[in-house]
C-alpha cells in the first residue's frame, strides 16, 4: 500500500468513524434526519437509522488497515453513492432546507449541491486508494497517516463553513437590504 492509498483510507474511515459516532450519540434525532428524507417506508426507518452506525463504524475502521481490500473501499463508495443520491433526490424536490445528517455536530448541514460534491470526491478517492501501488516501508506510512488526518482536518474545517453559510447568507441579505 503507497503512502497515498493509505492517507485516503485515513480520511474516508475518519469520515465514517465520526459520522457513526455523531449517529450514534444522536440516535432519536438521527431517526428523524432519517424520516425526514421521505425515501424509506416508515417501517424502515427505525431499523436502517440504527444499523448504519455500526456499518459506518466497521467501515471506518477497516478502511486504514486495509484488510478486505477492495471490499471495505466498495462498501464506503456504495454508502457515499447512496447518501448523495439521497441528498440529490431531495434537492432534486425542492428540499434543501432539510439536515443532511452526516455528522449529527451542532452545526447542522442543509443539503446542497456542495454535499453530493463532496460525496463524490470521496468516491473517486477512494478509486484511487485500490490501484495497484508500490510496497512501501512501515516507516513511510507515518506520512499517510499524517496526510490523511491533515486531509480530515481540512475536510471538517469546510463542513462548518458549508453549515454556516446558509445562515451567513441569509444575515448578509437581510443587513444589506437595510439600508437601502
Amino acid at each position: 500500500m503507497s503512502e497515498i492509498s493509505f492517507a485516503i483510507r485515513v480520511l474516508v474511515g475518519l469520515v465514517f468513524l465520526t459520522a457513526a459516532w455523531g449517529k450514534s450519540r444522536h440516535r432519536l434525532e438521527f431517526q428523524g434526519v432519517v424520516a425526514n428524507y421521505r425515501l424509506l417506508p416508515d417501517a424502515l426507518v427505525v431499523p436502517f437509522a440504527s444499523a448504519l452506525p455500526p456499518i459506518e463504524a466497521v467501515i471506518g475502521l477497516l478502511l486504514p488497515i486495509g484488510i478486505f481490500s477492495p471490499w471495505s473501499e466498495t462498501a464506503a463508495a456504495v454508502l457515499l453513492t447512496l447518501f448523495a443520491g439521497a441528498m440529490a433526490v431531495n434537492i432534486r424536490r425542492g428540499r434543501t432546507d432539510i439536515d443532511c445528517g452526516c455528522f449529527q455536530s451542532a452545526l447542522k448541514q442543509t443539503l446542497g449541491w456542495t454535499l453530493v460534491a463532496r460525496n463524490a470526491g470521496l468516491v473517486l478517492l477512494l478509486g484511487v486508494a485500490v490501484l495497484p501501488a508500490p510496497r512501501v516501508p512501515a516507516w513511510a506510512l507515518a506520512e499517510g497517516l499524517l496526510a490523511g488526518g491533515a486531509a480530515f482536518v481540512l475536510l471538517q474545517s469546510l463542513n462548518v463553513l458549508w453549515s454556516v453559510r446558509p445562515a451567513w447568507r441569509q444575515a448578509h441579505a437581510h443587513h444589506g437590504g437595510a439600508g437601502k
